[in-house]
């Protein structure tokens, strides 16, 4: 498997921590919401992650696409079964993580995620590995930290069917 494994440790522990800086705390909050909706079978009920992670009004891309909440949701489930065809297990993990917290000193702030993706590919019988990065922008909203922009881009060949895209402009949120 190339050397990649998922790091020790749960960082959903360190979120809300007092004992680290803003910093570790929102790049852990980040790949304690990523661990959870990242969409593949064995996930469990990614889908309620999701919905607790995103704000309602997300804009969010998957390399050249561009999609609202409902497109994205749309895709993440198309994403579900596609992985789930292809790859038994499907498996994923970080190789950095770095978030800015927001200077105002609320829960907000932007973060940058490196990762992997892949496992046995069902069709070809051999391990197949991928690399996956996302810019993402939180924002707190009645004092919890939602995703409001998602910026996904990934090598893994996608076999999903996509949603019809929202015609948002490129900005920050």
């Amino acid at each position: 498997m190339l050397g990649l494994v998922p790091r020790d440790g749960d960082p959903c522990s360190l979120a809300d921590s007092p004992n680290v800086n803003a910093s570790i705390q929102l790049s852990s909050w980040l790949e304690c919401q990523v661990n959870g909706f990242f969409p593949f079978p064995a996930n469990g009920a990614w889908d309620e992650v999701y919905a607790n992670a995103f704000s309602k009004d997300v804009i969010a891309s998957f390399n050249d696409t561009r999609f609202n909440y409902d497109g994205w949701l749309e895709l993440y489930h198309n994403f579900n079964v596609s992985l789930g065809r292809n790859f038994e297990p499907f498996k994923h993990g970080f190789i950095s993580t770095t978030a800015i917290p927001n200077m105002n000193g609320d829960k907000g702030g932007f973060g940058y995620l490196i990762g992997w993706e892949g496992g046995l590919h069902t069709a070809l019988k051999r391990d197949l590995w991928f690399t996956d990065a996302s810019f993402i922008v939180v924002k707190e909203v009645n004092g919890q930290r939602k995703i409001v922009e998602m910026r996904e881009s990934a090598n893994i060949p996608n076999s999903a069917p996509l949603p019809e895209q929202d015609p948002w402009t490129c900005a920050f949120a």
